[in-house]
């Protein structure tokens, strides 16, 4: 006879295993429910700056691909969008490609549920229905968080409610034809989600919550990270898998713990599949992180046995396999991604790692002839080894000439990160305006890296006050020992090698129009946040101040921005104007948080201010990002009628 007992026993089982699979899948996205915190937030505000359009005109070349990709091919058969001669489309045989295929195929899945939606509801009431259960559900988790459950449920589904009812009053019918578009910017969103959630879970587990809570959100809100977060460009992606590379990387160097779910070899293979991912969305920058990677992995590893580079080598290719599929599909090439191809029509400004010409419509691949090899080298090995000798240096050569401009060029890479106003050869192919920022003019928070040399001139001066007799050999073979003891000097050395290598790689092209915010440096934002919270001056300021931080920064976004907004409205300076008023009173800001971060260094005392200054920084980051979403740049209607409504608004201020 069964009893009740044996029933509710029954009955508990799936409920038990959902609840557990719902709980594995928490851990392994993002962490834990403050990480989901984090994650839910920041689709939340994006979702309030997200607008549909095409913010520059590679975006139709993405937008064709997944287009065509979503129908089960990879040839760009037809422009649904723009014309097929938008910068990086790519031409083999005669046949056109896009790029970037590892985002363009995460965008895939988007692509269907949206269509599928659609189908039965217009896609505008879709996205107003999605963003008020985004609102509910950070609600529920933010009321769970607290142990005031019943209370914020409360609150977030009147919440949820009422702009859901807004936005359907304001709402006007979306085409269907924008659905590839959405589909590519959702995608983004959710990979700077992500990212917030990588920062907060890297930090977190080095420091303490809130410290990491204060790295998720400054990665995204206070950084231009924010800026390109609904813009489908591969930089937001690649700024998720470098930190997920980094977390990864941390996590192979802790000391085991049993609720692990990977042994140190397993997250370290997890290091390397993550770079095999950023390989597909762009080969280049792949290698730069693998680059990166090994010089920083090998020689800091508690091991190099034979299992564990067997498990890392097998896990690496088994990531790269996408990339060899598509570049094999599209050019015969494992190896050759479409980047290398030929461009069809107008040339891309992104043309670092790439070694295609531009090309008309029937145009063969590029490359000239061998020569047939010399007489000492039959032909076929002539013309392989002339082949690898080419790719070399397609690889290696853009450090080389980061390396050449830093030395010869320091009034481009003072205009690259410090200060750069109007270039008239950067100027002119944007409309005769000063539109781009440098690194410290669009985050200002990055200027507090500069503690760092407090902090070094600190130990230095520690060191020759004390009568130690050991040798400056000794102490750096303490230091080189220190990044195989340490899981945070090893992880610091891989942060700073990925940043010089991006630096080095990009550095010879910039200045350069349409960047905005220097996107091409876009990984390097959130690597200066890791730079900044890593100083212990900074955590002990938040540690100490962490309300003081909280409603500085809020005070900083909600007055902050209004006070630019009239100042830009009353004198009616243009795009222009506004963003070098933002490029003025950043630097302003930006150099009172390097002289405090480096004081700090020194003397405690400075710890508040460092404090208040540097979550005045965060919020003129901030601002740049909601100012230039709602007021700055115009380009397509909001996913959120209410917020058309505002922007309109504010357009008439």
């Amino acid at each position: 006879m069964s009893t009740g007992a044996g029933r509710a026993l029954d009955l508990g089982s799936p409920r038990q295993r959902v609840r557990d699979a719902s709980q594995l899948l928490l851990r392994v996205a993002v962490g834990d429910r403050l990480g989901l915190v984090i994650f839910l937030g920041s689709l939340v505000v994006f979702g309030l700056t997200w607008r549909i359009g095409f913010f520059i005109t590679d975006n139709y070349t993405l937008a064709n691909a997944l287009v065509a990709l979503a129908d089960g091919r990879l040839v760009v058969d037809e422009a649904v969008y723009g014309t097929l001669e938008s910068p990086g489309m790519q031409v083999n045989e005669g046949r056109l490609y896009g790029r970037n295929y590892g985002q363009v195929a995460f965008a895939v899945p988007f692509l269907w549920a949206l269509r599928s939606t659609a189908s039965v509801a217009d896609p505008g009431l879709v996205f107003t229905t999605l963003w008020s259960l985004l609102v509910l559900a950070l609600a529920v988790q933010i009321g769970r968080l607290v142990d005031r459950p019943s209370t914020l449920s409360v609150l977030g589904a009147a919440g949820g409610l009422s702009t859901f009812a807004l936005n359907a009053y304001l709402a006007e019918p979306l085409s269907v034809e924008l659905l590839p578009l959405a589909a590519l910017q959702l995608s983004a969103v959710v990979a700077t989600a992500f990212a917030a959630s990588a920062g907060y879970r890297l930090v977190t587990r080095m420091h303490d919550r809130r410290v990491g809570t204060v790295t998720g959100v400054a990665v995204v809100l206070a950084t231009p990270v924010g800026f390109w977060a609904s813009v489908p460009k591969r930089h937001v992606y690649v700024v998720a898998l470098l930190l997920g590379v980094v977390y990864a990387f941390y996590r192979s160097r802790e000391e085991v713990i049993d609720e692990a779910l990977l042994s140190p070899t397993g997250f370290r293979a997890l290091a390397y599949a993550f770079v095999g991912l950023l390989t597909w969305i762009h080969a280049g920058e792949g290698f730069v992180v693998f680059l990166a990677l090994v010089l920083v992995d090998v020689p800091t590893a508690p091991s190099n046995d034979s299992r564990a580079l067997v498990i890392i080598g097998a896990t690496f290719f088994v990531s790269m396999l996408p990339f060899f599929l598509t570049n094999t599909l599209i050019s015969g090439d494992p190896v050759r991604p479409p980047r290398m191809l030929d461009q069809f029509g107008e040339l891309s400004s992104d043309s670092t790692f790439s070694s295609g010409s531009g090309s008309g419509a029937g145009s063969g691949s590029g490359g000239g002839s061998t020569g047939g090899g010399s007489g000492l080298v039959p032909p076929v090995f002539g013309s392989a080894l002339s082949e690898m000798a080419q790719r070399l240096s397609l690889v290696f050569v853009p450090f080389v000439q980061g390396l050449h401009a830093t030395v010869n060029r320091p009034d481009d890479v003072f205009q690259t990160f410090i200060r750069a106003g109007y270039i008239p050869s950067v100027g002119s192919r944007d409309n005769l305006q000063a539109i781009n920022l440098t690194v410290v003019e669009s985050a200002p928070i990055v200027a507090g890296v500069v503690g760092t040399v407090g902090i070094a001139a600190n130990r230095i001066t520690r060191g020759r006050s004390s009568r130690s007799v050991q040798s400056y050999s000794g102490r750096l073979l303490d230091s080189a020992r220190s990044l195989v003891r340490s899981p945070e000097r090893a992880t610091d050395a891989l942060v700073v090698a990925a940043a010089m290598l991006f630096y080095l790689v990009y550095i010879h092209r910039l200045p350069l129009y349409a960047q905005v915010t220097v996107r091409y440096l876009l990984p390097l934002y959130p690597l200066a946040v890791y730079g900044v919270v890593r100083q212990r001056s900074v955590r002990r300021g938040i540690a100490k101040y962490g309300r003081t931080v909280a409603w500085t920064y809020l005070g900083g976004v909600l007055l902050g921005a209004q006070l630019l907004f009239v100042a830009v409205t009353a004198t009616a300076v243009g795009r222009g104007g506004a963003l070098q008023l933002h490029a003025v009173v950043g630097l302003a800001v930006a150099a009172a948080f390097a002289l405090a971060a480096t004081a700090s260094a020194f003397d405690e005392r400075f710890d508040r201010v460092t404090a208040v200054i540097g979550a005045l920084a965060a919020a003129l980051g901030t601002n740049l990002v909601v100012l230039s979403a709602l007021v700055y740049f115009q380009y397509g209607p909001y996913a959120l009628p209410m917020v058309d409504w505002l922007a309109d608004l504010l357009s008439t201020a």
